[in-house]
């Protein structure tokens, strides 16, 4: 049961899972895709540069879970491809109900989004879920989950912006704030901000959890475009 005492109180993790190797671990593949997502911008990479990274992270994680037998791992990967392939349903929303997503129609396509887009996805959800459960370790789940808000808010804020420079994928008929528009950043910090419960739950329980909590999140993130889309269109 989750009471405000839970929200509040710090937690301790199983150190075979959360440990240093892997917080280094971590800590280098997001900044490789950062400085990844830099020089596609700066260089107009094209939508292949989206893939290349995507295909390279991925199974990194995987093989990373699987040789270091780190159950965490593996978990958050569950819960990001989970979560990624139903959130093939927000970007569908955005493309073609509100005509405002575009991707370039010149690489593989999974309905409406390019195919390496769950995958995507789950690897920024890794990060973020293992930099959540470093939060709560630090200062408990309330406020784990408003630093992940701001955080995570700004991290995709990043992407957005670096993608139609890339060439990845870019925005129309929305109000915007440089190349992202408002509800998409109000979308992504209401997701963030469940992140830390959800990733909580993902690590206390078996893994069919990640399963059903990444694809609640999904669901969760066509919910939070819809609003924030009422909002501020």
């Amino acid at each position: 049961m989750i009471t405000i005492q839970t929200l509040l109180e710090k937690k301790t993790f199983n150190a075979t899972e959360f440990n240093k190797k892997t917080t280094l671990f971590i800590d280098i593949t997001q900044i490789i895709l950062i400085l990844w997502t830099i020089g596609s911008s700066i260089t107009q990479a094209g939508s292949i540069s989206a893939g290349i990274i995507t295909y390279i992270l991925y199974p990194i994680y995987l093989v990373y879970a699987i040789t270091s037998k780190n159950n965490l791992i593996l978990k958050l990967i569950v819960f990001g491809t989970s979560c990624g392939i139903l959130e093939l349903f927000a970007d569908h929303y955005a493309a073609i109900t509100l005509d405002s997503l575009v991707y370039p129609m010149d690489e593989p396509m999974l309905w409406t989004s390019p195919l390496y887009m769950p995958f995507a996805w789950s690897n920024v959800l890794v990060q973020m879920g293992y930099l959540s459960l470093r939060l709560i370790q630090w200062k408990g789940i309330a406020i784990a989950s408003g630093i992940i808000a701001i955080s995570g808010g700004v991290y995709i804020f990043f992407y957005e912006n670096m993608a139609k420079s890339a060439g990845w994928w870019y925005y129309q008929n929305a109000s915007m704030l440089f190349n992202t528009p408002h509800y998409i950043s109000i979308a992504e910090v209401l997701l963030f901000i469940t992140l830390p419960i959800s990733i909580y739950v993902v690590y206390k329980k078996n893994i069919a959890w990640s399963l059903v909590l990444g694809s609640i999140s999904g669901l969760w993130i066509l919910a939070a475009a819809i609003f924030a889309y009422t909002i501020a269109p």
